[in-house]
């Protein structure tokens, strides 16, 4: 008889814990509920603010690198140009510029 007045204590014990660890975790639960938001909060801010510091420098490559393509199109204007105007002086610089190089690289 003692056996079945120790495990209905052992029950009961077991019980009040496992309820005392669902009121534990239902606590914690409620309480970091908001604690997530925030952190998502302060993360969407943070986001915000870099994409904001970042548009500027974005604007500015995307113009850098247009002014760079009209550079490299004049540059190559004048070259085609000035080519069409000294089609000899052109092959005159382009054989020497080849035989210096080839004695450099023997």
């Amino acid at each position: 008889m003692e056996l079945t007045g120790n495990n209905n204590a052992i029950e009961r014990t077991a019980s009040q814990a496992h309820q005392t660890v669902d009121d534990i975790a239902r606590k914690a639960a409620d309480n970091a509920g908001p604690a997530i938001d925030r952190v998502a909060r302060a993360a969407h801010q943070t986001v915000d603010k870099v994409a904001q510091a970042a548009q500027p420098a974005a604007e500015w490559i995307g113009d850098s690198a247009q002014r760079v393509k009209q550079a490299q199109d004049q540059m190559v204007a004048g070259t085609r140009d000035y080519i069409r105007e000294r089609p000899l002086v052109t092959l005159g610089v382009a054989l020497a510029a080849g035989y210096l190089l080839g004695r450099l690289w023997r």
